[in-house]
């Protein structure tokens, strides 16, 4: 792998994200981040595979990227021999890494010398290789520092706790954290008996191998779990290493503007300030059929104003979608209630996989008691808290956060620092 001279002589640290624009693009921008503002020179690992994904080849190939950022490829892997049908998304991106890093030593080394290297969480076999090598390995959390807490207790719980975590009578109560309910834990530790669950336990089982974690958050945004994971005992008992929180990483620009893209912001533009909902499932989720339609009749339902971005369901896993965003070919007349777009074509765009985007706030709608099930009729309710009746204080509060991301990213804001510091430290 050739390096120009005037790359050779920066501060080299490579970068594994594992598949999936999940954990592609806030990787990808920390790469950014270190090339263009504190002068490195980065790798980019890339996992191949012979699955197609448009969204992330794309990325992977703009122009825009900096020089002195070099995305390298490693061979790549042929998915349909290391994974079956249906196979859960967590244990699916587990032995697709495990496959692609068979010969990532000899290109760690082929590279030349490194300061450190910054794996994905479904990554962290890497650590067994750094440590071969004598490099510094840091894990980068993609998801919130609450499911960071969490992961880092699940062997404990895992140890104390027999049966399944959501038949407990009780919240789980992560030290110094907030409980979780159990139907709100995460989906890969649902069921104890599955490889998705074994897969999740061994990767948690090992961040704290890591020289440091990085976090795709910031400090107003998740306060209580901070303050976890840097004073309570617990944490300081279990070894967990330096935390760094370096977020909020978004794309910082977008493709160039479809003509569907283009009309969905002029429709956007006509309408009345703060009035309509966005509805989108993330990069690669998606809806049983069932589910789906619960969803739509909701939005129906409620008479407000929406931007519904659709994908189409799957009675598979949620994530089916996960490893091809971007690749969507659907129509969406073919899985909506019949007459939903002709119902609801003065008050709201139905987009087939993608949408721009603003930061927004969440809210988790509740499933039926016994039921993985939303029901439209709580679709409808919480759209209408959404534009309604809670529409101040959301405001305010998507306001203030959105204030603090912008801040905390620049020069001397918390995230901003962070990175600098471990910059600073690489670079010693």
């Amino acid at each position: 792998m050739f390096v120009a001279e005037n790359e050779s002589a920066k501060p080299h640290v490579a970068i594994m994200p594992s598949p999936g624009m999940g954990h592609i693009t806030p990787l990808l921008e920390i790469a950014k981040r270190l090339v263009v503002l504190h002068d490195f020179h980065v790798s980019f690992i890339v996992v191949a595979t012979n699955e197609v994904s448009a969204g992330q080849d794309n990325l992977l190939r703009s122009s825009t990227l900096p020089p002195g950022l070099d995305v390298v490829y490693l061979p790549t892997v042929d998915v349909f021999a290391v994974t079956t049908d249906g196979m859960p998304v967590a244990a699916r991106l587990s032995v697709i890494v495990e496959e692609a890093i068979k010969p990532l030593k000899s290109v760690l080394v082929e590279l030349g010398k490194i300061k450190a290297v910054v794996i994905d969480l479904f990554c962290t076999q890497v650590f067994d290789i750094c440590g071969e090598l004598s490099i510094p390995a840091y894990l980068f959390f993609t998801a919130s520092v609450a499911l960071l807490t969490f992961s880092l207790y699940l062997p404990t719980l895992d140890r104390e706790v027999e049966g399944e975590f959501v038949d407990l009578p009780e919240p789980v109560k992560v030290p110094g954290c907030p409980p979780i309910r159990p139907e709100d834990l995460l989906d890969q530790v649902k069921n104890r008996k599955i490889d998705e669950y074994k897969w999740y336990l061994f990767h948690s089982s090992r961040f704290h191998l890591g020289a440091g974690i990085f976090l795709n958050s910031w400090e107003d945004l998740e306060p209580a779990n901070l303050k976890a994971i840097t004073e309570d005992p617990f944490f300081k008992r279990i070894h967990t290493p330096p935390v760094h929180p370096v977020g909020p990483l978004i794309k910082q620009e977008e493709p160039p503007l479809t003509a569907s893209d283009a009309d969905c912001l002029a429709w956007l533009d006509k309408q009345p300030p703060n009035s309509v909902l966005f509805v989108s499932l993330g990069s690669g989720g998606t809806l049983t059929a069932e589910q789906f339609t619960e969803l739509a009749w909701g939005l129906e339902l409620s008479h407000q104003r929406f931007i519904f971005v659709v994908r189409m369901p799957t009675n598979s896993s949620a994530s089916a979608t996960f490893f091809n965003s971007g690749s969507d070919v659907n129509d969406p007349k073919a899985y909506l209630p019949e007459g939903f777009s002709e119902r609801t074509r003065e008050r709201g765009v139905v987009v087939p996989s993608w949408a721009p985007q603003e930061i927004g706030i969440a809210i988790k709608p509740a499933a039926e008691p016994g039921s993985s099930l939303v029901g439209r009729e709580e679709v409808e309710r919480v759209a209408r808290l959404v534009v309604l009746e809670g529409k101040d204080m959301m405001r305010k509060k998507i306001r203030e956060l959105k204030d603090s991301a912008a801040r905390t990213m620049e020069i001397d804001g918390s995230s901003y620092d962070s990175l600098a510091c471990l910059a600073k430290e690489w670079k010693s």
